[in-house]
């Protein structure tokens, strides 16, 4: 996820936001920055909300987010993201994640996924990326970031 907010901040830095917690709370706003920073230390673990004066706001606990989506925007081609981990991780979540991928194929219509007790994305799949998924709606519009180790019920 850190990978993901660093793009989001860099590609959609004036677009607003809605960050779903895997509690079922919400944040809304626009991306600001990663603490501690810089946006490229790869210990961050907050991600920090601006409002539309560049005024921080919340600071997000990384580890606890279910999805991010960009609203009223579409989703950005140069998003990259980073390669399974080698050699690949055993156990439950790994096994739970590995599932929903394999269940969320790119292409897959009518998606509904919630987690906290909320929905969190809905519309098709355009990436299926290890730990992630990508739902957009039409013309890939307002991308959702998901985190599949926190997706907790699927239907399509």
């Amino acid at each position: 996820m850190r990978n993901i907010i660093q793009q989001i901040i860099t590609l959609y830095s004036n677009d607003n936001l809605i960050v779903a917690m895997e509690s079922g709370n919400n944040a809304s706003g626009r991306p600001g920055s990663l603490l501690p920073g810089p946006n490229n230390n790869p210990s961050s673990g907050l991600f920090q909300l601006i409002n539309n004066q560049g005024v921080p706001e919340e600071a997000l606990s990384i580890c606890r987010i279910a999805s991010i989506t960009i609203t009223s925007s579409t989703y950005n081609e140069a998003i990259t993201y980073l390669p399974a981990p080698s050699p690949a991780p055993t156990g439950c979540d790994a096994n739970c994640e590995a599932a929903a991928r394999s269940y969320l194929p790119v292409g897959t219509t009518g998606v509904d996924i919630n987690a906290g007790g909320q929905t969190v994305a809905q519309g098709t799949i355009i990436r299926s990326e290890y730990g992630m998924v990508v739902v957009v709606g039409n013309n890939n519009s307002n991308p959702a970031f998901v985190s599949l180790c926190k997706a907790e019920i699927i239907n399509k």
